[in-house]
């Protein structure tokens, strides 16, 4: 199944753990009846470290200039893409949401700190296989097969890419995702969801800065000594 995405909008923030996203239907744990009998909650350290590291690989592909894909491609480098790391706070909330089994988006999503930007993706098997949460990411990656090159600056959201264009919008840097396994009848459910800080996919704005690599860092930030294409 393909993944789920809606355009950014204006949203809430609340100083409550649990977000008023959730409906009132849950128990005091926050997890609603509707997901039915989990096989899997969260995500381990491996994982989170997987999530990033996956993200931080394909932005650096794009940086570098090496996806060929689009429509038109190729993808033109870019000067100022940041290096993603892990955020608690983004996990937080992911995790509150995917637990909530309603397969669209959180409407209350905003830190403090900046606008949040989401991917959802939702798999479904009649029979029970680990997750792959590689795969998942892919399926984000993989609409720059439908990204127009020429709506990088200004931008123009396309809803058959707009999960690309929130993976590798530049002034990102904070990634936290979300995750259940869990069985409803005979299917076996797979939603992985993944907040971003600050968000992407805003109209009239940059994916990126195009470029040498590097070359459009931040005051404060220079060329990550790992991945040549990130600022970090």
């Amino acid at each position: 199944m393909r993944p789920s995405l809606i355009p950014f909008q204006t949203h809430c923030f609340t100083d409550n753990l649990k977000s008023p996203g959730i409906e009132s239907e849950t128990s005091g744990s926050g997890v609603s009846e509707r997901c039915g009998k989990f096989i899997k909650q969260g995500l381990n350290q491996s994982e989170k470290n997987t999530i990033v590291d996956t993200h931080n690989m394909l932005r650096n592909k794009v940086a570098l200039g090496e996806e060929k894909r689009g429509r038109p491609g190729p993808q033109p480098n870019a000067a100022n893409m940041m290096k993603l790391s892990w955020d608690g706070e983004l996990a937080t909330f992911a995790q509150l949401w995917v637990e909530q089994c309603t397969y669209g988006h959180d409407l209350c999503r905003d830190s403090e700190r900046f606008q949040v930007g989401q991917n959802i993706h939702i798999g479904s098997k009649s029979i029970y296989l680990p997750g792959n949460l590689t795969d998942n990411i892919l399926s984000f990656y993989n609409e720059v097969e439908n990204f127009d090159s020429r709506n990088l600056d200004p931008f123009r959201f396309n809803d058959k890419s707009g999960h690309y264009s929130q993976l590798v919008w530049a002034e990102t840097y904070l990634v936290g995702c979300g995750y259940v396994i869990f069985q409803v009848n005979v299917w076996t459910k797979y939603v992985l969801v993944c907040n971003y800080g600050s968000a992407g996919n805003y109209e009239g704005a940059s994916v990126y800065k195009v470029g040498r690599p590097g070359s459009g860092c931040e005051r404060g930030t220079g060329q990550d000594t790992y991945y040549k294409g990130l600022c970090t």
